[in-house]
């Protein structure tokens, strides 16, 4: 079965590369996108808004996640609350990410007046993975047995030190393999940064790391050139950014796999 997985996963890759040799070129990776008219754009800043914003959401998604989590999974006594929050974070989870980027647009550009932004985009996306990523952390917690805080609470640890120096060790791997695979939703989100982030980028600051600038990502430009694009070479820039979208996806899924391999054994032997 591994072999056979590893035979696929190498025939996939020689396609993409086969495929890249034929669209991905330096200029079309870091060049600016073109004109409505003109041919030969590129997607440099577009790649840099997806990461831009997947940072910018890592760094709102991933404190309040965990802390949820840890102190769902290790503090909170069952009883209505949590049953009340472990309800609300399932229910949020089935929302449609075009749904939520609807409530994106209503509450945060039409209410509070903002524009079309990277910071929208990412507090958009943040609400949108809040609940996968705290169920991804309590699930991961759950997997360390009893005996494990047992035996630290036995040495005189306090609750605090069990969490963090037993408990969240022997659960960083699931937990880092969550996170990545997230990431890499994120990065390929499209429906919900159609409506908060923008559907184009600045003609002046192509690259710019202010917070309310307009940042259309990888995946929003694919969808706009299929839609609406009226260049010349549309075929060209649809299927390149199609597969640079399609490789990073893969590269989070394979990184998910060998960092949580790697965190997990590094710090349980650490702990241990």
């Amino acid at each position: 079965m591994a072999i056979s997985i590893i035979v696929m996963l190498a025939l996939f890759v020689f396609y993409m590369l086969f495929l890249g040799a034929r669209y991905i070129t330096p200029g079309f990776l870091f060049g600016l996108p073109g004109e409505s008219s003109e041919a030969g754009g590129g997607i440099g800043p577009e790649i840099f808004n997806s990461f831009y914003i997947l940072t910018l959401t890592l760094l709102m998604t991933v404190p309040i996640a965990v802390s949820a989590g840890v102190y769902i999974q290790e503090y909170a006594r069952p009883g209505r609350f949590r049953a009340l929050v472990q309800f609300s974070a399932e229910a949020l989870a089935t929302v449609p990410s075009i749904v939520m980027g609807l409530f994106g647009l209503l509450i945060f550009i039409y209410f509070f007046h903002l524009r079309f932004s990277a910071i929208v985009g990412a507090m958009t996306l943040t609400i949108l993975n809040l609940p996968a990523l705290m169920r991804v952390t309590q699930e991961a917690m759950r997997t360390v047995p009893d005996s494990l805080r047992e035996a630290s609470m036995s040495l005189g640890a306090t609750k605090w030190q069990t969490v963090t120096k037993a408990v969240m060790p022997s659960a960083i791997g699931p937990m880092t393999t969550g996170v990545v695979l997230i990431a890499g939703r994120i990065f390929g989100e499209t429906a919900a940064l159609i409506y908060t982030a923008g559907l184009s980028v600045s003609a002046n600051s192509p690259y710019d790391f202010s917070l309310t600038h307009s940042a259309e990502t990888l995946a929003v430009h694919l969808w706009y050139t299929r839609s609406e694009s009226l260049v010349p070479d549309v075929d060209r820039i649809g299927n390149g950014s199609a597969l640079v979208l399609l490789f990073m996806v893969l590269v989070f899924n394979v990184a998910a796999r060998v960092l949580g391999r790697f965190l997990s054994k590094r710090l349980t032997g650490k702990s241990s």
